[in-house]
């Protein structure tokens, strides 16, 4: 009769439990113990966080080659020729363009006066050379590009030749012309003409220039 009654106790309890909530904790029913807990929810998973979305790299917006420009300079020459004054005319036309350089070609105009040396007194010089340029630009706040220049051509020179111990009168005559070297092209278009002629055609002299490239 005790089982009995037990059993329907415990019925009535759990009836009792859906219909109403009903508090946790340990109930003693005699025999039996019934320890209710708490039902709790699942708890929600953190929200991942989103995925930053892959930056594309700004392509570099590289400045349009010039098809012309024109670069007037003047500097000095020493070496074996002694100490003269330069003035230099270059031109150049844009031929062909890639993502490393830029090709030009045009014209090198150099007048050098004041020569002293050992072969010429008081000469004067004309060079006339074809000019090949390869520009490339350079990652730099303050240089712009930086240009690999070859020449080749003639050199008009007006001079007295030493010949027996003794200068001749002065005269004209011409020579082999060429010349190698960089030019330093800096963002407000100032640049730095470095490089080496041939003196009397064949003997390295060391030119250096400033000037302006329009």
């Amino acid at each position: 009769m005790k089982k009995t009654l037990l059993f329907f106790t415990v019925f009535l309890f759990f009836g009792f439990l859906v219909a109403e909530d009903v508090k946790t904790g340990e109930y003693d029913f005699g025999d039996v113990t019934v320890t209710l807990f708490e039902e709790r929810e699942p708890e929600p998973e953190p929200e991942k966080e989103p995925e930053p979305e892959p930056v594309e790299p700004v392509p570099e917006i590289r400045e349009k080659p010039k098809f012309f420009y024109i670069q007037p300079a003047l500097g000095f020459g020493t070496g074996v020729s002694g100490y003269r004054v330069t003035a230099a005319l270059d031109a150049g036309f844009l031929v062909g363009s890639t993502e490393v350089a830029n090709f030009y070609v045009g014209l090198d105009f150099d007048f050098r006066a004041g020569m002293v040396a050992l072969l010429l007194k008081d000469s004067k010089e004309f060079a006339v050379q074809a000019n090949g340029v390869f520009d490339f630009a350079v990652a730099n706040p303050e240089l712009k590009n930086v240009d690999l220049w070859i020449s080749l051509g003639f050199d008009l020179i007006y001079g007295g030749k030493y010949h027996e111990e003794d200068f001749q009168d002065p005269s004209f005559y011409y020579v082999q012309a060429w010349g190698i070297g960089l030019d330093f092209v800096f963002t407000n278009n100032i640049i730095l003409k470095a490089g080496i002629d041939g003196f009397l055609g064949i003997i390295p002299d060391l030119t250096l220039l400033v000037g302006y490239r329009f």
